[in-house]
């Protein structure tokens, strides 16, 4: 089976929580837990959940929400944490990040090599990225404050700054 991203909530402001469907520019879609998305507009027809997409690396961080849904496997076959995703039709939960928040988020949801110091900052596409130092127009999230291993996930822990 395909592993998925797991996400850890370890200090968010849980009063700033979105419900979305993750749109790929083509059609709603499935989306990993720990991913970036930018919301765009309430879909057709809803007062509170919201169509988001695919940010660009410059998008502002006061437009970005976590997707971080509870995960709840109808599958009882399915009992591990990395085979749980956001299936298409599903409305998933996005979190507004903000100065302060702490995130624990797998690896395997990050591009680069984590590293305590390093700078997480956006770039197109919904997987964050982690580079040493920041890169000039692009959108930085936070830093990675730590590097935790809990059971068979290693976590990449990032403290958002902006």
């Amino acid at each position: 089976m395909a592993k998925h991203t797991v996400v850890r909530l370890d200090d968010v402001d849980t009063n700033r929580v979105v419900s979305l469907q993750y749109h790929n520019g083509t059609n709603y879609a499935e989306i990993d837990n720990g991913r970036v998305l930018k919301l765009d507009s309430l879909m057709d027809g809803q007062r509170e959940v919201y169509k988001a997409v695919a940010p660009t690396a410059s998008t502002p961080l006061d437009q970005i929400v976590l997707v971080a849904s509870p995960e709840l496997m109808y599958d009882e076959r399915k009992v591990n944490l990395d085979e749980f995703y956001n299936e298409v039709g599903v409305h998933a939960r996005g979190y507004v990040l903000n100065r302060g928040c702490v995130v624990g988020i797998t690896k395997d949801g990050i591009d680069g090599t984590p590293a305590v110091g390093h700078v997480i900052e956006l770039q197109a596409g919904t997987k964050l990225k982690d580079v040493a130092t920041a890169t000039a127009s692009t959108t930085t999230v936070g830093r990675v404050i730590a590097l935790e291993t809990v059971g068979t996930y290693e976590y990449v822990v990032i403290r958002v700054e902006a």
